[in-house]
């Protein structure tokens, strides 16, 4: 992670698109996302920071293709970057054409990540690719056809430049329970159809109908495997866990009531001392969650059909990681808005609320300044920003998931600006559900 200058850059170039996704935050309750091109004048700004940046993805909630001077935006950064950096984004690919496919390599694009949810027919109509297959064939084919262009040009100009990757083709896959079983399908679509590569994330859920098609399990693997081990045990001991939190509001307990509290209480000491944390609630009460085995057979599969089609992979954790990671600001990530706004990651670029452990969050932004105010290079190394990925590199933070007592001020966001947690850190990061492994994004 560089204190001088960010290694990548996210820039949100546009915030319109032209669909309507029923996972999108955009349509989220609450959501304070305006409609918004970034000025040109202000993507210039970033001149100063490109030659120290290894990528630019020119995303963010909108559809990249709309924006009427993406090609300019495309060919700016190229001219100002390192030959191996690269530019990309993710599209929906609607708005390609044969003649801005052409124009984008040539301006010096280096991968675009086409959305592809689904292949299968009407019942999948509401996700990308779900009824409109055909659509999706034809951006691939543009791109197919616009990167051999580009090297029958190289290869009559006898031009090529070191260090200087080819343009590579992408599908990206949003996991969720109706469309799961699909992806070693989609997988081998997408390999036929040219792409170099596929990346697939759990869904992010903005709403409670969204929370019930995640099949990501918040609870680590070793945790699962703790508690199925204390399961038995309750089980062989002829104690039933399912009753546990009807106990609270009993004064008076039976023998067994007794024994099956101290046996709780010895659990959670025993996964104290392993450094786990038990969300026992939702642990006992896991009805209607997909298993874990499930998620991880289909990861499996499309692992082996990628393998045997030549598809690079990308897939996410199928349960929490043990320890967090935070991708964006441990790599040195930026993300600036359409107005110039510099934010320091995904969960924190926008005003809108998601849904976790059953409650609704509202989300704030971290905004450290404007690139219409200052180089970015002077918003970076400003104390505040540099303190701000400081203490989200220590994850001393608590980690939310796993708590039990909430929803918490915190959680909710309902009682105004986040100020702390519980620990008393500063950044609001203690319910980020990136670093627990199940999201992804184009890096």
């Amino acid at each position: 992670m560089s204190n001088e200058f960010p290694a990548r850059l996210y820039v949100e170039v546009t915030t319109r698109c032209n669909l309507r996704c029923s996972m999108c935050v955009k349509q989220t309750q609450g959501c304070g996302i305006e409609e918004a091109d970034m000025p040109f004048e202000v993507f210039a700004r970033l001149a100063s920071c490109l030659p120290h940046a290894d990528a630019v993805l020119l995303n963010g909630v909108g559809e990249p293709l709309l924006h009427p001077r993406l090609v300019d935006m495309v060919r700016f950064a190229r001219t100002h970057m390192r030959e191996e950096a690269w530019v990309g984004f993710q599209s929906n690919g609607l708005a390609l054409t044969p003649r801005l496919a052409a124009d984008l390599l040539e301006a010096g694009l280096g991968t675009m990540c086409l959305s592809v949810d689904s292949i299968a027919s009407a019942e999948m109509e509401t996700l990308h690719g779900g009824g409109q297959t055909a659509g999706l064939a034809r951006s691939f084919a543009m791109l197919r056809e616009a990167r051999d262009a580009v090297a029958r040009d190289a290869a009559t100009s006898n031009e090529s430049l070191p260090g200087v990757k080819p343009f590579r083709i992408g599908a990206e896959f949003v996991i969720m329970r109706r469309n799961l079983h699909e992806l070693p399908h989609v997988v081998r679509w997408a390999a036929e159809q040219g792409a170099d590569y596929m990346l697939a994330s759990h869904v992010l859920p903005y709403d409670e109908q969204a929370a019930a098609e995640s099949v990501f399990t918040q609870d680590s693997a070793e945790t699962l495997a703790f508690f199925a081990e204390w399961r038995e045990k309750a089980a062989a001991g002829g104690l039933d866990l399912e009753r546990y939190y009807s106990l609270f509001r009993k004064f008076h307990r039976s023998e067994d009531e007794k024994r099956l509290v101290a046996f709780v209480q010895e659990m959670q000491q025993a996964a104290a001392g392993r450094g786990l944390s038990l969300h026992l609630k939702r642990l006992i009460e896991q009805h209607g969650a997909l298993p874990l085995a499930e998620v991880e057979e289909v990861f499996a599969q499309a692992r082996s059909v990628a393998g045997a089609c030549g598809l690079e992979l990308h897939l996410p954790a199928a349960a929490a990681h043990s320890e967090r990671r935070c991708d964006f600001v441990e790599d040195g990530a930026a993300f600036i808005s359409p107005d110039g706004g510099v934010h320091p990651c995904y969960f924190l670029w926008h005003r809108y609320s998601c849904h976790l452990d059953g409650q609704r969050k509202i989300v704030r932004p971290e905004r450290f300044g404007s690139i219409t105010d200052a180089p970015l290079e002077a918003i970076w190394r400003a104390p505040e920003y540099a303190k701000f990925r400081k203490e989200v590199c220590a994850y001393e933070y608590p980690d939310c998931s796993a708590c039990t007592m909430g929803p918490c001020d915190d959680m909710t966001g309902e009682m105004g600006a986040f100020e702390h947690d519980c620990h008393g850190i500063t950044v609001p990061c203690g319910h980020c559900p990136w670093c627990l492994g199940g999201l992804q994004c184009l890096l």
